[in-house]
């Protein structure tokens, strides 16, 4: 376990905290935190490579559940993750915290609409369009990966003004962000991305390290993408 992952990396840009975390599922207690803080669920607009959306503690409990008897596998699997999320107290971040190893880095949203931190998400990602009882799926077009620009917002038909009227958690992996480029994002023409970044009482950025070295396809680090990435939120929160 990263010692990034629970203490995670503050930044406050103009009032503005950014927490940066290398795994993805440990936002979970950030999320948590400001639950406890707020009182109240937010709405969480997450941009990712992969929509993150896996059902609370799944693979653990799939796992479980195909070494114990795969014929009972429906079962047995929603037994599974029972038996983890009653160990939570929603406003207890310690057991969330003694819980959040058996999570995989795709499940913290759910297992967040579950506890009650979150009341809706808006998921923005290049893989799939899941559907659910609750939350949205937008798939970005492959000719704009890893795009910030209000074409891809537009093209995804993200509900704006609706968002608008909602208490913000803005989400983003590094792993979204193939090219440098993707960075160099004209403010004046582009404005929904600000807007977002503007609206939102926190932002969460996971690392990914593994999923962005895989992903990217130019040559850049991973550190360069995240100061890449806090330079372009700086500017947006300072302008």
């Amino acid at each position: 376990m990263s010692n990034n992952n629970l203490k995670p990396r503050c930044l406050s840009i103009g009032g503005k905290d950014i927490f940066v975390v290398d795994d993805h599922h440990y936002v979970l207690l950030i999320w948590g935190r400001l639950y406890k803080t707020r009182k109240h669920p937010m709405v969480l607009v997450s941009i990712d490579y992969h929509p993150d959306t896996n059902p609370p503690f799944w693979l653990w409990a799939y796992q479980k559940a195909m070494a114990i008897d795969p014929d009972r596998e429906v079962e047995l699997v929603a037994k599974f993750q029972q038996r983890m999320m009653i160990t939570i107290e929603p406003l207890n971040l310690d057991s969330v915290r003694k819980a959040i190893g058996q999570m995989r880095n795709d499940e913290q949203i759910n297992t967040a609409m579950a506890l009650g931190y979150l009341s809706d998400y808006h998921m923005i990602n290049c893989m799939e369009k899941h559907t659910y009882s609750k939350g949205s799926h937008y798939l970005v077009p492959k000719t704009q990966f890893g795009s910030l620009e209000d074409a891809m917002f537009k093209n995804i038909k993200l509900p704006l003004k609706k968002i608008g009227a909602e208490d913000l958690i803005l989400d983003i992996d590094l792993d979204y962000f193939l090219r440098q480029e993707n960075f160099e994002l004209d403010l004046d023409q582009n404005r929904i991305f600000a807007d977002l970044v503007r609206q939102a009482q926190i932002i969460t950025v996971a690392r990914s390290k593994s999923y962005f070295d895989f992903l990217r396809t130019e040559e850049f680090t991973i550190k360069s993408c995240e100061e890449k990435l806090i330079g372009l939120l700086e500017k947006i929160i300072r302008r």
